[in-house]
């Protein structure tokens, strides 16, 4: 394996321990949580240092992070559906603001898809700040079955995140990933008309 590979393989954990989350769930059930919350751990700690790594050994392609983007979604549905496994109780709460916010990417890749044909992947930084207030999120909800106060700021983070990804989406001239925000994207848009 070279080093270029890393930054793959820790995509690959991230999966694996999604997978990981919702089996020991289904299979174990509550006294699997603090494993659970642990592997959840991991899955965060490698979507973070896929991306250092690849920009460090400067491997960052199109097709890694549309390959991160996939592996986040498969990711945080799974720790996701572990949560509904553990505590059954929690799908009331739940399901109105998952059900939105799955809307809203949804939504973000058919803008994309419907401007440039291509599946959306800003990795803008709002996006990064969601993920560690899902991590946030979900681990309290694996370990104490409760949401509390981290459940609407979690949200309202996800649905600003979703909003500066549509508002990439429309204002890029062309696709790309990696962009930092809608400032970026004005900057980027900007100077493809001064062109």
């Amino acid at each position: 394996m070279t080093l270029r590979a890393i930054p793959y393989g820790l995509i690959v954990l991230r999966v694996m321990a999604g997978l990981a989350i919702l089996v020991l769930a289904l299979a174990v059930g509550l006294p699997a949580r603090w494993a659970c919350a642990v592997l959840l751990a991991v899955g965060v700690l490698s979507d973070i240092f896929d991306g250092v790594i690849a920009r460090r050994l400067d491997c960052v392609t199109d097709r890694l992070r549309t390959f991160d983007s996939r592996a986040d979604v498969v990711f945080w549905l799974c720790a996701t559906a572990a949560v509904l496994v553990l505590h059954p109780g929690l799908v009331a709460t739940l399901w109105p603001p998952v059900a939105v916010l799955a809307v809203m990417e949804l939504t973000g890749h058919a803008i994309s898809f419907a401007r440039f044909r291509k599946e959306a992947s800003p990795h803008h930084l709002l996006s990064k700040l969601f993920g560690l207030a899902l991590w946030g999120l979900l681990t309290q909800l694996l370990v104490a079955g409760t949401g509390g106060w981290v459940l609407p700021a979690a949200f309202a983070v996800g649905v600003a995140s979703q909003l500066e990804a549509w508002a990439i989406m429309l204002i890029l001239p062309a696709w790309r990933c990696d962009v930092r925000g809608a400032g970026q994207a004005l900057a980027l848009r900007r100077a493809a008309s001064a062109a």
